[in-house]
């Protein structure tokens, strides 16, 4: 909760950077200017404050880095110029108002996440107070709405530029399948044989499945809640085995000697019988809803129709789930392995398979075999979305570099090297410093002639 909060906290203050005007930076003692535009100094301290919030940002590495900084400055207010000239940034008042509206919008919900971390107690009293607190930093930080309704109008003007630079362009099918192809060549490459990292990748770190491994099945199952303890005692009795049969797997130690960690007591050994019992506990608890589904479904009675009356796991209630099933593979780790085992258990050999009943960490599993999972590359809508926008983003950069070469020789622009080179080294020379402090003079040392003999 702390990182969201101050992370959209740390946006909406640093977001304000993205205004196309300069900050009027008020004039320092020796504060060079490091290059005029048209005339218009940039100076340090603007740079300066530039650098910060980049840094904050980790646009750039470190403080050393003012020419990048400063071309940056310069390209902003070459665009703002362009915008300008061509009436980008004009808008009429039902936009002006919808600004407006979206800044408050905005406002608020960051005053209320403000407010939501830094209440203290749940009463009435504690929120005005939180909110209070929140309006204070705000203010503090110089964001208001009418500020930020200016930010959302600036980026609706640089959208208008994006806009008429792009002229139109859509991606075309060829440029889609060539990068699909390139991409997803090396998606091919990297999970043909690593399960593990594909269902890691494709479901925890959200990226596109572009190739599917050979060898899933799409299964859909019916869950059936058993009696809780029944259910912990098998679950229990099912990780001691398991803890068992790996120790027994261990290399036994050489030359007779014993271990340095002994036993404090002595664990009860659990026998393939005890686990047996255990599952078939469970089982019984439910015998009569498990001998009705099977039988109606020697019937004919559609699975599908029997999830939706006995099943108890709320992904069945998915649609996309119930009609395309859950992939699984036989080195799935997405599931309980007790449902990996039964998805591809002897009952399992081709599609309308129906597996025995199932016991696993939720309760017990009905699966049904739905369907074989298509393997390869697959241009999904989503990914073809997701390229298309790689596309248009590379051809907005491309477009953008040359029209920034071009305006950039119709303007007067002029870079004061020596100023930038004095404002680099003294950049290095402070971080020379505070990166080597055992060069630095103890403050408790005395310097010669104080409290020494020559």
């Amino acid at each position: 909760m702390y990182k969201k909060v101050m992370i959209a906290l740390v946006a909406l203050v640093m977001g304000l950077s993205c205004l196309p005007a300069f900050a009027e930076a008020p004039a320092q003692p020796e504060d060079p200017v490091l290059a005029t535009i048209n005339g218009k100094e940039i100076k340090k301290s603007q740079v300066d404050a530039e650098m910060l919030q980049m840094l904050n940002n980790q646009y750039i590495d470190d403080e050393t880095q003012y020419i990048t900084v400063l071309e940056f400055m310069v390209n902003r207010e070459l665009i703002t110029k362009k915008i300008t000239d061509m009436g980008f940034n004009q808008f009429t008042k039902e936009e002006e108002d919808a600004f407006l509206g979206e800044a408050q919008q905005q406002f608020d919900k960051a005053l209320e996440s403000f407010a939501d971390y830094y209440q203290s107690a749940d009463s009435e009293k504690a929120r005005e107070d939180a909110v209070q607190q929140a309006r204070d930093v705000f203010a503090a930080q110089g964001v208001t709405v009418d500020l930020l309704a200016q930010e959302i109008k600036s980026r609706a003007g640089m959208d208008r530029l994006n806009t008429y630079l792009l002229g139109g362009y859509e991606p075309s099918m060829e440029e889609v399948q060539a990068v699909f192809q390139e991409v997803g060549g090396m998606y091919k490459q990297q999970y043909v044989n690593d399960i593990a990292q594909y269902e890691y990748m494709t479901n925890y770190a959200g990226q596109n499945s572009w190739f599917t491994p050979e060898g899933y099945r799409g299964v859909v199952h019916i869950l059936i809640k058993a009696d809780d303890a029944l259910l912990e005692n098998y679950k229990a009795l099912n990780a001691a085995f398991e803890e068992q049969q790996q120790h027994q797997d261990e290399v036994p130690i050489e030359n007779g000697e014993e271990s340095a960690e002994q036993p404090t007591e002595e664990k009860k050994e659990v026998t393939q019988e005890m686990l047996a019992q255990a599952r078939q506990a469970v089982l019984d608890s439910k015998k009569a809803d498990i001998d009705l589904i099977y039988e109606r479904l020697g019937r004919g009675e559609s699975f599908i129709d029997l999830i939706k009356e006995y099943g108890e796991d709320p992904g069945m209630t998915v649609p996309a789930n119930l009609e395309e099933g859950y992939p699984v593979h036989a080195q799935s780790i997405l599931y309980d392995p007790a449902f990996t085992a039964g998805a591809f258990s002897q009952k399992m050999q081709k599609v309308g398979d129906v597996s025995d009943p199932v016991v696993g960490s939720y309760g017990i599993h009905i699966l049904y075999y739905l369907r074989d999972v298509p393997a390869g590359l697959e241009l999904t809508d989503s990914i073809r979305q997701e390229i298309e926008d790689y596309l248009t983003a590379k051809k907005q950069n491309e477009l953008f570099g040359k029209a920034i070469a071009s305006w950039t020789e119709q303007e007067d622009i002029v870079y004061f090297e020596e100023a930038i080179d004095a404002a680099t080294n003294q950049a290095k020379l402070r971080l020379a410093e505070q990166n080597n402090p055992e060069e630095q003079p103890l403050e408790a040392t005395p310097t010669e002639g104080e409290g020494q003999t020559p």
